[in-house]
């Protein structure tokens, strides 16, 4: 009889907590939330820069940087970095490398390389439906694997199968290729021609990438989240897991005792979730956009990352917003705004999405009380829970600065419920007070093979003046594109054969298993912003003796499946090859073991007939619609 009031407390309190996190799902499934996936900047080494599609501006990336749709990454010579879309899917590129995130929603990551080199890891069990575009292929892994793909600066493009099978489609067909094995691709994206070939050894781009992974699954702190939470593993090296009565396990960060939550980082904007907290604490991701932090007394803070077992949904940020202060900021009744994180189980009142979309009207869909934030919520009792800055510091981007703030400070003050009411400038488009340095080198005409038509998503350009779209496309069956691209029949020779023709005699049978491809929704994707500019044809390279095939025509018997590289190249005696990058300085990376080493490559690029210059492509989470709780996290 002497356990049972602590029973009847525990099964109350699993009673709580259930119904708690039985809110989260049914409202994070708003469908206009979750067409707007958010990826994040898990890994940075060297010159990263992202171009917002939002507002066409290119800023410094830095770890924990969020992603959408239409946004585009560029590195410069000696980098390298890593994008997670979710706890399974993520991409880490090279040196010189630039690609577009044509597609970002829960569940569904697409994008296309224009040039340079990526690897697309699927590193657990995933039901997500991932492409990569290239100038003339579009590849879809389809299960655990590790994927190496590279465009040099003539659209041609190689995908090797480290580990796991991978389908590459084309107009005329498609075709999979088995771990081990390289597929190189030519021509134009209408009509392209293929081989395959045994693959390279593992270079030192491959043992980064390898080294990256083990980091990834030997970390411990995945086992104590949630689905849908991810990029936890940061948070091994700098806290510890321990179980509390009240919460179960929490995590609490290693840090300075006068640390606190949200206060070394900024606020930016981003389109749809408005205001978004970016954190320069290396961990800084999980924490900041699931769960909520409550302090232990003298123990310190403790991150609760919600229930266990319950699906969670990525948010910009668990704040309170309030008003406090003299004076009058731009389309706020305070001079100064503040934020305090939320604790377990507190109410949560979104500010962003259908409501809310839009950066004009901030008068709309606010509503702001005067009370005392230590009377709503808890971490505003403790010593150094809340912070701010003046309005016009927020507005401008300025918080090198952030105010604690005290008891006096925040006992009037008024509470915000909805929008914030203070309208973004271009300021907050930036991630850090960086300038951006690597600039891509492609052309922005260039034309893409995209197998799945990105679904159309409205993004609201930051200057105003209607909504966008994600992409532009131009149908495949175009006839103008087809009477300039299309190629000769008869030109291929050797082993080079054309999407969708039957494999030969010499073929490998794991080399087969490609069929027609009838789906009406491959397209060819332009990676232009101008609808009116028209890009020139797709440079193709001669196609000489060597074994190119052209899916269509008779396979030849001089095709080579077991020689690696052995064919060449737009005929000029080389393959596509692609250098790894050299890394010279380092924002964050993975432990020592796994940090890439300068060796000499494997392989260099192949010279361009163009320009005088050489082609130097060199080597290199998750749910994400909003986390919307209707009032428990």
């Amino acid at each position: 009889m002497g356990r049972t009031p602590k029973f009847r407390f525990l099964a109350l309190t699993g009673a709580v907590l259930l119904t708690a996190g039985a809110f989260t799902p049914a409202r994070a499934q708003d469908p206009d939330d979750l067409k707007r996936g958010v990826a994040r900047i898990s890994l940075m080494n060297g010159d990263v820069s992202v171009r917002r599609g939002d507002s066409g501006d290119w800023v410094a990336g830095v770890i924990n940087a969020p992603l959408m749709t239409d946004d585009r990454i560029a590195t410069g010579a000696s980098s390298r970095g890593e994008v997670q879309f979710d706890a399974a899917n993520m991409l880490r590129f090279g040196a010189n490398t630039e690609l577009r995130l044509t597609q970002l929603e829960y569940g569904r990551y697409q994008m296309a390389l224009a040039h340079g080199i990526i690897t697309y890891r699927v590193l657990r069990s995933s039901d997500a439906n991932a492409e990569i575009d290239t100038p003339n292929i579009s590849v879809r892994p389809s299960k655990q694997g590790s994927y190496r793909i590279s465009v040099n600066d003539t659209g041609e493009t190689e995908v090797t199968a480290r580990t796991g099978d991978v389908e590459i489609f084309t107009p005329t067909g498609s075709q999979w290729i088995r771990a081990g094995q390289t597929l190189m691709a030519r021509g134009s994206a209408s009509d392209p021609e293929f081989q395959i070939v045994t693959a390279n050894s593992p270079d030192d781009w491959d043992r980064w990438s390898d080294g990256r992974d083990r980091t990834l699954l030997q970390s411990n702190s995945p086992r104590y989240v949630g689905p849908g939470v991810y990029g936890t593993e940061d948070l091994d090296n700098y806290g510890s897991w321990t179980n509390v009565p009240e919460y179960g396990n929490v995590w609490q960060p290693t840090v300075a005792a006068d640390w606190a939550p949200y206060q070394n980082g900024r606020w930016v904007w981003e389109d749809w979730y408005g205001w978004t907290w970016v954190s320069y604490d290396p961990w800084g991701w999980a924490p900041y956009h699931y769960g909520r932090w409550f302090n232990r007394g003298g123990f310190g803070w403790c991150w609760y990352p919600g229930v266990f077992g319950v699906r969670h949904y990525w948010s910009p940020a668990l704040v309170g917003f309030f008003g406090f202060g003299p004076g009058v900021g731009i389309g706020f009744g305070f001079g100064n705004i503040g934020w305090v994180p939320l604790a377990p189980f507190e109410v949560f009142r979104p500010w962003w999405g259908r409501g809310f979309y839009g950066r004009e009207g901030f008068n709309r869909s606010v509503n702001i009380t005067n009370v005392n934030i230590t009377s709503v919520y808890r971490n505003a009792r403790v010593n150094n829970g809340v912070h701010g800055v003046g309005v016009t510091e927020f507005q401008n981007g300025r918080f090198n600065s952030i105010q604690r703030l005290n008891g006096n400070q925040i006992h009037e003050a008024g509470l915000v419920r909805g929008q914030v009411p203070i309208s973004p400038n271009s300021a907050n488009l930036r991630f850090s007070d960086r300038q951006a340095v690597a600039t891509p080198r492609s052309n922005q005409n260039t034309r893409f093979f995209t197998h799945q038509q990105p679904n159309p998503v409205a993004r609201q350009p930051f200057n105003g003046g209607g909504s966008a779209t994600t992409a532009r496309s131009q149908g495949s069956g175009s006839p103008a594109m087809a009477s300039q691209n299309r190629s000769t029949p008869g030109e291929s020779s050797g082993s080079w054969r054309r999407f969708g023709s039957p494999s030969g005699p010499n073929s490998s049978p794991q080399a087969s298993g490609f069929r027609g491809n009838s789906s009406p929704s491959s397209q060819i994707m332009r990676n232009d912003r101008p609808p009116q500019a028209q890009p020139g044809n797709q440079s193709v390279a001669p196609r000489s003796n060597g074994g190119w095939q052209r899916f269509g025509e008779p396979a030849r018997s001089n095709y080579q499946n077991s020689s690696p590289r052995s064919a060449p190249s737009g005929g000029n005696g080389q393959s596509l090859r692609i250098s790894p990058p050299v890394v010279r300085q380092r924002s964050y990376s993975a432990p020592s073991s796994s940090a890439p080493r300068q060796s000499t490559p494997s392989y260099s690029a192949p010279r361009s007939n163009s320009g005088g210059g050489s082609s130097r492509p060199s080597g290199g989470g998750g749910n994400h619609g909003s986390s919307r709780p209707g009032g428990h996290r």
